[in-house]
């Protein structure tokens, strides 16, 4: 539950909200719209609360919940360089994208064939370990470069 929460407050952070005329508070003097208060019930609780349905005990919690979010936001707009907020927002991005980005089974197992084919080539004498153990990471790393061989294939770079 914790890290739901913390994961819902960091994507709150990224992601700017239009703050609707109604307000559900504030922290540190910064407006929290009811919008906002829905979108972080929406998945917490699966679409079955909205804030206008919750105890004002429920609410103060749900505040409390977006305060480290929004806390971070304004430390990172005050104190991160533009090269990092750069960096952040890319990464970010790149997530994102990876998250979208879909991989088969039948990807993974060709890629995790050719690692396995290229370690025994090196004479490698670790052993290689199981498809299932490492599918995860191979995905990632495929929805990565497929996310980067796009951008590429776009990219049009001049040397001067």
């Amino acid at each position: 539950m914790k890290r739901i929460m913390t994961t819902v407050g960091f994507a709150l952070a990224v992601t700017t909200m239009a703050l609707s005329a109604e307000s559900a508070g504030t922290i540190n003097g910064m407006e929290v719209s009811v919008a906002e208060a829905n979108k972080a019930l929406n998945v917490i609780s699966r679409g079955q609360a909205t804030w206008d349905k919750i105890s004002p005990t429920q609410k103060e919690q749900v505040l409390k919940m977006i305060a480290p979010s929004k806390l971070a936001a304004a430390k990172a707009q005050k104190e991160l360089s533009k090269d990092e907020k750069n960096i952040a927002l890319s990464n970010l991005w790149m997530q994102k994208k990876m998250s979208q980005t879909e991989i088969s089974d039948e990807e993974a197992k060709k890629a995790y064939g050719k690692m396995k084919t290229a370690a025994k080539k090196a004479n490698s004498k670790k052993k290689f370990p199981p498809f299932e153990a490492v599918k995860k990471s191979i995905k990632m790393k495929l929805a990565q470069e497929k996310i980067v061989a796009q951008l590429m294939k776009k990219a049009k770079i001049k040397l001067k």
